[in-house]
C-alpha cells in the first residue's frame, strides 16, 4: 500500500530530475530552457536555477509551451557581482522579466499560443 510519504519522495525526485543548474560565465552567456516536447528530446526544465558570476550577464529564452498549465519556476539562487538575467518569453509578456538579485524569481504558466505565458507570481528587477 502506498503512503503519503512515497508519493511526495516520488513527486520531489521527478522535480530533481527536471531541475536545470546554470553558472553564467565569460563563455556561457545564453540559455534555452527546454519545454519538453521533440525539439528537446521530450526533456522539460521545470526549474531553473542560476548562479551569475561577476559581470556575466545572461540571456534566457523561454520557447512556447508543450501544454495547456505547464509551469516553471527560474530563480536567480547566487548573485556573484554585477550581472543581469534577463529572461525573453517566445509568446506572452508574463516570461519576459529582469533578475538581477540573489532570490528574485519568477513562476510562469503556459496558458496557450494566443496569451502565451503569464506570471503566476514574480519577485524581478523589472
Amino acid at each position: 500500500m502506498a503512503s503519503a510519504g512515497n508519493l511526495f519522495e516520488t513527486m520531489r525526485k521527478a522535480i530533481d530530475l527536471r531541475t536545470k543548474e546554470i553558472t553564467s560565465s565569460s563563455t556561457v552567456t545564453t540559455y534555452t530552457i527546454r519545454t519538453g516536447g521533440t525539439t528537446y528530446n521530450f526533456i522539460e526544465d521545470a526549474v531553473v536555477e542560476i548562479t551569475t558570476g561577476d559581470g556575466c550577464d545572461l540571456a534566457i529564452a523561454l520557447p512556447d509551451g508543450t501544454y495547456l498549465g505547464q509551469k516553471i519556476l527560474i530563480k536567480h539562487v547566487v548573485d556573484g557581482g554585477s550581472s543581469t538575467i534577463t529572461v525573453t518569453a517566445s509568446t506572452g509578456s508574463g516570461g519576459d522579466s529582469t533578475l538581477d538579485t540573489a532570490e528574485q524569481y519568477m513562476y510562469v504558466m503556459w496558458i496557450g499560443g494566443t496569451t502565451g505565458w503569464i506570471a503566476l507570481s514574480e519577485s524581478v528587477a523589472s
